[in-house]
């Protein structure tokens, strides 16, 4: 009992209250049909008091079916009568053959016996006075008509004084039934009312236990509604989704109680800032200064190195003219480019100042090959982007190799896209390497910010790529055969063209 209990009171509310519901309705089906199957009983009984006299009423008239039949066809003839009387006669006999014929005390046994073999006797002189009209002897069937006319009187004398015996006991039988039908009304009144009773309690009782927890809950939900977030809820154990959701409530407020004070501590510190920002000022208006000064520096070096490459021209030093004026759109491109979007005609002329200043750093050893389709320089992309994987490729690639270094620059169209291809016939490259700059490491970056040239490493070109085109597939890097040479492939995606050729015709229509 326990244990079903601890069961029903870990049950869901769903599943309380079909539980409830179907022992109610099992109970009031219990009680009902231990009522009908008493009351059926009863009245079965009721039924049946009556029946003897109903079946010695059936006797008697077939008693008087046969006589008068017999009469008839004694009188008549007729094959009619004759029918008639065998039915009767097999009426009779089917109807008085369950008496009694046994020897007893019982009087009405003992009349049921007397009629058994009068009956017997008087359908013997019956069937007498069938054949001796068939046979046409005249003073046999009167003389066996006559004395089945004296058993018929005595039988119905006999079957008159057993219907009044049995109508007599009936009737005492009938009396006591009926105090028996209304002593089984009455209980099965009382039956009822305890059983509807019992539902009754057991409905109030699973409702009181579901609504109670709800009351409480909704009486610390209106304290809280009200400002009072100290209130917890109450936890009920009743094992269903009341105690459920008290406690995800609990444990909400606490949530809340955090998340409040965390905000307090936040301003706390804010107004903490707030104070602080005052005696900032002054060190923002010296950083502002040092701003202002980063910018003059730059326009500083570029007219100095404007300045240079005219004193070379004016005294004719060519090659030093040239390689001044690479030197100057180098770094301006490196200054105003960083971080901005570009065409890719700007960064192969990049590329072209680039290869020109080393290879008179390094009297020519780098032999640098463009194989560019025109139609696809208008590609727009992140600035800064192939300079460095040249700068790669000469670091890394061709520098201190034995023969002739070879950097190759090809620009093709390959499955939508505009595919930018560097290769080199260097050292190469280790496995482990490619891995760690596809995958952005913080080893590859490391090994590439220590180079001794410094600039802009892969690992930043290849993130740069993948942001400003919004996808994956940007950059790979392949190892050449037998692990001689490294290709380093962009992929930069078509409609950056389109939309290039589609801002410049509106501007050109706008007269931009």
């Amino acid at each position: 009992m326990r244990k079903l209990k601890r069961r029903f009171h870990n049950m869901s509310l769903r599943y309380k209250l079909s539980a409830s519901f179907l022992g109610v309705c099992i109970l009031l089906v219990l009680v009902n049909g231990i009522v009908y199957f008493n009351l059926r009983q009863t009245i079965g009984q009721v039924d049946g008091v009556y029946s003897s006299n109903l079946e010695l009423n059936k006797l008697m008239a077939s008693l008087d079916g046969v006589q008068q039949s017999l009469y008839q066809y004694l009188e008549t003839k007729s094959s009619a009568a004759l029918e008639q009387y065998y039915v009767y006669e097999q009426s009779y006999q089917d109807l008085y053959s369950g008496f009694n014929t046994e020897i007893t005390g019982s009087q009405g046994a003992l009349l049921e016996k007397n009629i058994y073999n009068i009956s017997n006797t008087y359908l013997g002189k019956t069937d007498g006075a069938v054949q001796a009209k068939r046979g046409r002897n005249v003073s046999k069937y009167k003389e066996g008509y006559a004395e089945s006319q004296k058993l018929y009187q005595y039988l119905r004398s006999s079957i008159d004084t057993l219907n009044a015996d049995n109508f007599q006991q009936n009737s005492k039988k009938y009396t006591v039934l009926r105090g028996s039908l209304n002593s089984l009304m009455v209980s099965a009144l009382v039956l009822l009312t305890a059983a509807m009773t019992v539902a009754i309690l057991w409905m109030t009782f699973i409702t009181r236990s579901i609504t109670k927890p709800l009351e409480e809950l909704a009486k610390s939900a209106n304290e809280i509604a009200c400002g009072s977030i100290d209130v917890g809820f109450p936890i009920v154990e009743t094992g269903d989704e009341v105690a459920i959701v008290a406690k995800a409530c609990n444990k909400m407020m606490d949530s809340i109680r955090d998340f409040i004070a965390r905000i307090m501590e936040n301003y706390q510190r804010e107004a903490e800032h707030i104070e602080n920002e005052l005696s900032m000022k002054n060190d923002l208006n010296e950083a502002q200064l040092r701003y202002l000064q980063s910018q003059i520096n730059p326009h500083f070096l570029f007219n100095t190195l404007n300045a240079g490459a005219q004193l070379a021209m004016m005294e004719g030093a060519e090659k030093t003219c040239i390689f001044i004026e690479n030197m100057a759109d180098f770094f301006r491109y490196n200054v105003r480019k960083t971080g901005q979007e570009t065409t890719l005609a700007e960064e192969l002329e990049l590329v072209d100042s680039y290869i020109y200043i080393l290879n008179v750093r390094f009297a020519g050893d780098i032999h640098f090959e463009k194989r560019v389709n025109e139609k696809l320089v208008q590609v727009t992309m992140p600035g800064m982007i192939l300079q460095p994987i040249v700068e790669n490729a000469v670091n890394h690639g061709i520098r201190g190799m034995e023969g002739d270094g070879r950097i190759l620059l090809s620009v093709y169209a390959q499955e939508g896209d505009v595919c930018v291809e560097v290769s080199d016939n260097g050292a190469g490259i280790a496995d482990e390497t490619i891995e760690m700059l596809m995958t952005s490491r913080a080893e590859a970056q490391q090994a590439q910010s220590d180079s001794p040239e410094g600039g802009i490493g892969l690992s930043n070109v290849i993130s740069r790529l993948k942001r400003s085109f919004g996808r994956e597939k940007v950059f790979t890097i392949e190892k050449g055969t037998d692990g001689v040479g490294t290709t380093v492939k962009i992929f930069i995606p078509a409609t950056q063209t389109e939309q290039k050729e589609e801002s410049s015709a509106d501007d050109q229509s706008t007269g931009m």
